[in-house]
């Protein structure tokens, strides 16, 4: 009986401190020295980024270090969308050396996104 109220402390203590939301942010690192596409994405219109989502996966083929180091940013993450000039989601970017080379707004066909991403991609790095 004794040590029910050191239980009920520590209990309280445990419960308290597990309720610390600090928010881990992660900032966007761009490899300057390699291509690098980023997609804007916000979860809750995935129905406007289904075209994204199969060029995406269609680009994968041929460029697959591509996609693999792609930066995918959500619309919570709204600091980086004023970065890019970028207004709403959906939306994708190629970028190298600092520069836009490929930029996709809004709602596109799927054609749209891979013509020139791979026009892009398939040019000579200056």
């Amino acid at each position: 009986m004794k040590g029910l109220p050191l239980i009920l402390l520590t209990a309280l203590l445990f419960v308290t401190s597990s309720c610390n939301h600090k928010e881990v942010k992660k900032e966007l690192k761009i490899d300057d020295s390699v291509k690098q596409l980023i997609f804007f994405t916000d979860n809750q219109q995935y129905e406007q980024e289904i075209s994204y989502y199969d060029a995406i996966i269609e680009l994968k083929r041929t460029y697959p270090d591509l996609i693999k180091n792609m930066k995918i940013i959500t619309a919570s993450e709204s600091r980086h969308l004023s970065n890019y000039n970028v207004e709403n989601c959906p939306a994708l970017l190629l970028v190298y050396q600092d520069k836009i080379l490929v930029e996709i707004k809004g709602s596109v066909p799927k054609e749209k996104i891979i013509k020139p991403l791979t026009h892009a991609m398939d040019e000579e790095e200056e």
